[in-house]
């Protein structure tokens, strides 16, 4: 529940746009230099982790209540209502870590050691940011006005749940357990042995905090800072045999695939997934469930590894092979030729790669390059009048704004 919900992708942009700069306007020169970081860094714009560690940005910390309550409308504005109490509950959970952990009276475990950083100037062509503490990761991309990617975003828990009798005093992510185990329970024996991979969980995510889907990762393989030298030695000490069934591929899949499951476990699969989403403002959450539903839900397999009891070490994964994107046209520039009295026009967006397609009005063109997943360059078609640029790729089809219809015609 929240009163100003933005109703289009658009709005959640703008939004978006105008909280990173009320916030970067609240700042200090000093305080400044450490939030703003060029979006050209792509070493650090892409470099993120779910547990503690000194990284760049500036942390709750150092700011003032103003400028605390600036950041945290930035936050709240790239998620939904649910998902925003979680991640605020998670990080007042670290005075409870630092109580179990010997109340140390440093920094170290403090629900405002959490770092906001932003990559480039709000409202440029392409900027983003980042929120990043303990279990709590959030990063957004924008370009073009839009939000382009809202990944990795991450939420987790520690204590998992605090409990007081029979009632539960806190248990932050109940719903990605109870959805998953619900899930697990309704599957039969032989699926249940399909969807069971180990019957040893990891000691942590098998690929980590890498900066990029990796094509395969054992667990204790991806490359972890000394903080978790314990975790990695444990990893590595998992027998051969059931650290390999623990692998990660990224075009084999492991676990049960939805395609054997009947009705109604489909159904908690999608459950599930909807968890997952869910944490995203309606407008994403529509963008994503429809590359889900473009490429099938049939695809994701679900994966369990360890005890199935309540409070035993466990794991699971949903996979799938990579769900195309759907094409977003953005902008769209010309430049008219006087020699071959042709017009080459530059169409901006996002998930152009593999596009099979490019219309001017409905016209298909015969000449288009495809630069890079962000960018095409096409010739207009004699035949063409002015009117929607559309893009056709393998994750869908998307038509520009009236606003980029303008220098689509051929010239005469």
């Amino acid at each position: 529940m929240t009163t100003t919900a933005s109703r289009t992708p658009s709005e959640v942009a703008a939004r978006m746009t105008e909280a990173a700069s009320a916030w970067l306007d609240s700042l200090t020169d000093d305080q400044r230099a450490k939030a703003s970081l060029p979006f050209g860094d792509r070493e650090e714009r892409t470099s993120w982790a779910y547990f503690p560690r000194m990284t760049k940005g500036l942390p709750l910390l150092e700011m003032d209540t103003r400028q605390q309550k600036l950041a945290h409308a930035l936050i709240a504005g790239a998620l939904s209502f649910q998902a925003y109490a979680k991640v605020v509950t998670v990080m007042a959970s670290e005075s409870l870590v630092n109580l179990m952990e010997g109340s140390r009276l440093d920094a170290f475990r403090d629900p405002r050691r959490y770092f906001l950083a932003v990559f480039g100037t709000p409202g440029d062509e392409r900027w983003g940011w980042r929120f990043e503490g303990h279990h709590v990761v959030l990063n957004f991309t924008l370009a073009g006005g839009e939000i382009v990617s809202p990944t990795p975003l991450f939420i987790g828990a520690q204590p998992a749940e605090v409990s007081h009798g029979h009632s539960m005093v806190l248990r932050p992510c109940a719903e990605e357990e109870d959805a998953a185990r619900e899930l697990l329970g309704s599957l039969d024996a032989d699926r249940r042995r399909e969807a069971i991979i180990c019957e040893t969980a990891p000691p942590d995510f098998v690929i980590m905090n890498s900066p990029v889907v990796p094509d395969s990762a054992l667990p204790g393989e991806i490359k972890a800072p000394p903080l978790l030298a314990n975790i990695v030695a444990e990893a590595k000490a998992i027998p051969p045999p059931q650290r390999e069934t623990l692998r990660f591929e990224r075009a084999r899949p492991r676990g049960l695939p939805a395609l054997v499951m009947d009705k109604a476990q489909t159904k908690l699969l999608s459950e599930l997934v909807d968890v997952y989403v869910d944490r995203l403002p309606e407008p994403l959450a529509a963008i994503e469930r429809e590359r889900i539903d473009r490429a099938g839900i049939d695809a994701i397999h679900f994966a369990w590894a360890g005890e199935t009891e309540r409070r035993r070490p466990h794991y699971y994964r949903l996979q799938a092979p990579s769900f195309p994107p759907v094409p977003r046209v953005l902008s769209a520039g010309v430049e008219t030729s006087r020699t071959s009295n042709r017009s080459n026009v530059t169409i901006r967006g996002t998930g152009f790669t593999g596009a099979t397609a490019v219309a001017f009005n409905g016209v298909n063109t015969s000449s288009y390059s495809v630069n890079s997943d962000t960018q095409i360059t096409a010739t207009v078609p004699s035949a063409a009048t002015t009117g929607p640029i559309t893009v056709t790729t393998p994750g869908g089809q998307a038509s520009s704004a009236p606003a980029a219809n303008r220098a689509v015609s051929a010239p005469s």
